[in-house]
């Protein structure tokens, strides 16, 4: 879904203890502003005129390259923060689709456990920072890992670790995954207003996505259908 305001100078090995003995968790270079409101998985003023709907997978190296790569950031500096749009995010679990497994959706469940707690979008800056981009190896994101990082971002662990342990969210992601729209062909894939504006194969440009929002505010200034319910 978003990001980057704030630039970390530094890269910094946060250690954290798993039954493996010791994980590696990067803290986020790129991070979603704080002073933006949010709701869920939804980023953005709620009375917005235009929505960004964002079909991701926390493992997919082209959603790395869209998050952590300037384009997520400047719509979030030029659209998001300025009222003008919101941003949903929606789980597309392209990556275990593929190779089978379960990391993408057990990282999704992750994301929803932390959204439980308000912050859905610090655990999203700390997902992508710490995927196996470019390999999407599912090493990444198991079960003691995804732990660390939920330590790490500095969620409440007495609520995170049984939402997480006990996949509260699964049936929530399956049930997104049976809504997808026919148009959303892997991921990133983004529609904006409701019109589908491109996906993994030809991922969308910055200047495509501002384009669809542009145009959405000239013809219909109070409108702002969303692709899927968000």
């Amino acid at each position: 879904m978003v990001v980057a305001a704030v630039v970390v100078a530094a890269a910094i090995l946060v250690s954290q203890p798993s039954s493996g003995g010791t994980t590696s968790v990067q803290p986020p270079t790129v991070v979603t502003p704080t002073g933006i409101p949010a709701n869920g998985r939804t980023l953005g003023q709620p009375n917005a005129p235009v929505t960004i709907d964002l079909y991701g997978d926390f493992r997919c190296s082209a959603c790395f390259g869209f998050t952590t790569g300037g384009t997520e950031s400047d719509l979030v500096t030029n659209y998001i923060a300025t009222g003008k749009a919101k941003l949903v995010w929606h789980d597309l679990l392209s990556i275990d689709e593929l190779r089978g497994g379960t990391a993408s959706r057990d990282a999704a469940n992750a994301a929803w456990c932390a959204a439980d707690q308000g912050k859905f979008w610090t655990m999203h800056d700390w997902l992508y920072a710490n995927d196996q981009h470019p390999s999407e190896a599912a090493s990444a994101f198991t079960s003691s890992r995804l732990s660390a990082i939920a330590k790490a971002a500095g969620l409440d662990m007495s609520k995170f670790q049984p939402c997480f342990d006990s996949g509260t969210h699964n049936a929530d992601i399956a049930a997104e995954q049976s809504s997808t729209p026919s148009q959303a062909g892997g991921t990133p894939t983004v529609f904006v207003a409701g019109k589908f504006v491109g996906t993994a194969s030809y991922v969308p440009t910055y200047q495509q996505i501002s384009a669809a929002i542009d145009a959405a505010l000239a013809s219909s200034p109070s409108a702002s259908p969303s692709a899927s319910p968000s």
